[in-house]
């Protein structure tokens, strides 16, 4: 099996008649449109229903502070002085426009947060589109997309992953820029400005966006093998082309990152960029969790771990689709390798020519597939801190979709034997998903697969609701409980939500004229959580529980000491 190819001049697909494939593509085209249209018609109805995840508190104070260090003519310091510490070693762009458009008043602030999460979150996903059918073929766009939209740790972080969301928009869409620069021979100036933009993006997202310069000199330096093969040692002007346009665009990125994120703008660049580096190389984080059922600590996390959380929290198909696209391309890597070897053997060094063409011909999926498995032999050589899940590993999700859509196009002549079946039992599997989100709903990023147990028996073997999610309802149970007792009529009740250090900022969320208490005996009513269980030990008493699945994940309770009583 040989290594596959990319579009244009090397490519190696026999190509379908040009009308048989534009109505492919248009059809295509327009079930992606109306995906995404359903989706954010959905999203923006029930945005108001997600409350503010544990790390949303601190970027609310970030984005109007951040804001204010431009419309100062960046003399107003607060975001450096007066905001969490360490948060200003992330890029607050997203963050600033969230802050912008909640300056409107079109809707309550956290409505608004989640809608432009959502919103920037499946432009992000909406890139997974070209990127799969430039690297797959047709159809597989659709296919990506829908693997991420019905994968629920994806769908329910899309509102309320303040950096996480942003992250995933600017590392897929920078990944298709360069996917779509290395295509080229030689690039246009287009495509370099384009690619420049969105690696500079990802970089003023988080420090780890740095690695697309990985992928972007990698995949560059196999145009230059390309060229060389080609031309020989005779003709350099390409070469210095190829060199031109990959400095441009890491100029550009560094530019942009530079303007975009403030940390970078208050000392030497490179000092600042290296320190944040350093601080997320060596998070000071350390608390115990549950994975696989088994005692873990955050900052000495098994090397499984993150694919341990990926078979756990990816739908079954999406699964097996991953394995056998994994399984086409390991099996072309290793069909390369024996044909070099066997060429190096034959014919020596003169004789790796042929594959070192079909080696350069693939670059395209040669950086699709290194954004989608990198980030993570990255993480787990340095042994990183991880916790949350997966969430700071969010953005590769979509690249293993693409990866999947390989699977499945792998897959497509046995199904086209018997193509009832499958397109039956597809239909019925996604539906079983859609149901599931529905009734998990706003707690979608909970749903775990089979293989894990579902919600119910992967409940207490793993971080589920981590954010705190489920505390929305509770309050919103509560809020009728007390309607309906008619009690705190003239004094509000004090009640105290569970949420580690933000006890006072959960008022938030309130939607009556209560108090936000911060002392268990002061408190009229708690709101105990999975990761925040403060009623433990005390007299208060369970009147109502958000359950999921028959697993509860907020509890009620009365305090019938409290001094309002």
């Amino acid at each position: 099996m040989a290594l596959e190819r990319v579009d244009g001049d090397s490519s190696g697909f026999a190509r379908p008649k040009l009308g048989v494939a534009f109505a492919a593509g248009r059809a295509e085209t327009l079930l992606v449109l109306l995906v995404l249209g359903v989706v954010l018609v959905i999203g923006l109805a029930t945005a108001a229903d997600y409350g503010l995840s544990t790390d949303e508190f601190n970027t609310e104070d970030y984005g109007p502070k951040a804001l204010a260090w431009y419309t100062s003519g960046f003399a107003d310091r607060s975001q450096f002085e007066t905001v969490e510490e360490f948060l200003w070693m992330y890029g607050p762009w997203c963050q600033l426009l969230i802050a912008a458009v909640q300056s409107l008043h079109l809707a309550s602030p956290i409505t608004v947060r989640h809608a432009i999460t959502l919103l920037i979150g499946l432009a992000g996903l909406a890139a997974v589109v070209p990127m799969a059918r430039l690297t797959v073929g047709s159809w597989a766009g659709l296919t990506a997309l829908a693997l991420c939209l019905l994968t629920g740790y994806v769908y329910g972080n899309l509102f309320f992953a303040p950096i996480d969301v942003p992250f995933l928009f600017a590392m897929t869409w920078a990944t298709l820029a360069i996917v779509l620069m290395v295509r080229e021979r030689v690039p246009n100036w287009r495509l370099t400005l384009a690619t420049g933009l969105a690696t500079g993006l990802a970089i003023a997202t988080r420090p780890g966006g740095a690695i697309t310069h990985a992928y972007l000199i990698g995949g560059m330096s196999l145009c230059a093998l390309e060229a060389l093969l080609r031309h020989g040692r005779a003709d350099y002007a390409e070469l210095r082309r190829i060199a031109l346009h990959t400095l441009l665009a890491i100029l550009v990125a560094w530019i942009t990152a530079i303007a975009l994120w403030p940390w970078l703008q208050i000392g030497n660049p490179l000092t600042q960029f290296l320190e944040a580096c350093r601080h997320f190389a060596t998070l000071d984080t350390s608390f115990e969790f549950q994975n696989w059922g088994r005692r873990t600590f955050t900052d000495n996390v098994p090397a499984w771990y993150i694919p341990g959380q990926l078979l756990a929290r990816l739908p079954e198909g999406f699964l097996a689709l991953l394995l056998v696209g994994m399984a086409v391309w390991i099996g072309a890597a290793g069909s390369w390798t024996r044909a070099a070897i066997g060429a190096l053997r034959r014919s020596g060094v003169a004789g790796l020519r042929p594959v070192a063409a079909e080696l350069a011909g693939s670059r395209a999926v040669l950086v699709v597939a290194v954004a989608a498995f990198g980030p993570i032999a990255v993480l787990i050589v340095q042994g990183s801190t991880l916790y949350d899940g997966i969430r700071h590993v969010l953005f590769v999700i979509p690249m293993l979709a693409v990866v999947a859509a390989r699977g499945l196009k792998s897959l497509m002549p046995l199904l086209r034997r018997l193509p009832i079946v499958p397109a039956v039992l597809g239909v019925a599997y996604t539906a079983v998903i859609v149901v599931t989100l529905a009734i998990l709903h706003p707690l979608e990023y909970i749903a775990m697969n089979s293989l894990a147990g579902g919600v119910a028996g992967a409940y207490g073997r793993f971080d589920l609701d981590y954010w705190s999610l489920a505390v929305p309802e509770a309050l919103r149970r509560l809020e009728h409980r007390i309607d309906a007792e008619g009690r705190f009529a003239g004094d509000p009740p004090h009640v105290m939500v569970c949420l580690g250090w933000r006890e006072q900022q959960a008022g938030v969320m309130f939607r009556r004229n209560w108090i936000a208490e911060t002392n268990l005996d002061r408190a009229d009513y708690l709101i105990a959580t999975e990761r925040w269980p403060c009623a433990a030990g005390t007299a208060a008493v369970l009147v109502d529980e958000v359950r999921r699945f028959g697993r509860p994940f907020a509890w009620i309770y009365a305090n019938p000491h409290a001094p309002s009583e």
